[in-house]
């Protein structure tokens, strides 16, 4: 794409590539602290969560170092404020990992053994999502099919959607049963600190979107 070809883009474009590989191995990262939690193996989740918080913190840096690209006149002016809000949303998936990490270990739910699949899929699904915002936001800054983006979003939509779903019904069978009210609401945070990932992603793509819309002559 033609926007991108000048030097100080291409610096950011390597950036927020970099960004994207930190975004998606703290995500996968986040995947094997919660698996390792649920299959009571937490001397491994509290090594993978604190691997994750290395991982964001990294995110952390790339974020500051696109900013400060952007202030030193990266892009033309009118699309560095999109750039930004885009690079702050990719960021805040990272964060909403590492708090789901940091709620399994610092608040140790006890997840009945007939919901850990359930609450392990809500996790295992948000990784394929989070893999097509990767690509299709390294194709926009690389290529640009727009037709492979548009898809690529579609796809996200789609699967986040199925993820509300299971987190309805999960929600659901969760407050039918015969838990205690306090561990029911416990529950209920833990699947929202799970789902806020997905919500983050779907988000971010939204945004990568207003991003495309910004290139269309």
């Amino acid at each position: 794409m033609g926007l991108f070809k000048k030097g100080k883009e291409q610096e950011v474009v390597k950036m927020m590539i970099d960004l994207l590989k930190k975004v998606q191995e703290c995500i996968e990262e986040t995947q094997r602290t919660v698996t390792h939690y649920l299959r009571g193996e937490i001397e491994d989740a509290k090594a993978s969560a604190l691997m994750t918080d290395h991982i964001e913190t990294e995110t952390d840096h790339l974020r500051r170092a696109i900013v400060d690209a952007l202030y030193k006149g990266a892009f033309l002016p009118i699309f560095r404020v999109e750039i930004h809000s885009f690079v702050e949303k990719m960021d805040l998936i990272a964060d909403n990992a590492e708090i789901c990490c940091d709620f399994f270990l610092g608040q140790r739910p006890e997840i009945p053994e007939p919901f850990k699949e359930r609450f392990l899929k809500v996790m295992d699904d948000t990784i394929p999502m989070s893999r097509c915002l990767k690509e299709a936001t390294e194709n926009f800054f690389t290529k640009g099919d727009h037709d492979f983006i548009k898809k690529s979003m579609e796809q996200i939509g789609v699967a986040e959607s199925a993820i509300d779903d299971d987190e309805w019904k999960l929600t659901r069978d969760i407050f039918t049963s015969d838990l205690p009210l306090s561990e029911k609401i416990h529950l209920k945070q833990c699947l929202e600190r799970l789902t806020s990932i997905s919500d983050q992603i779907e988000d971010t793509s939204d945004w990568l979107e207003v991003l495309l819309m910004s290139t269309k002559v």
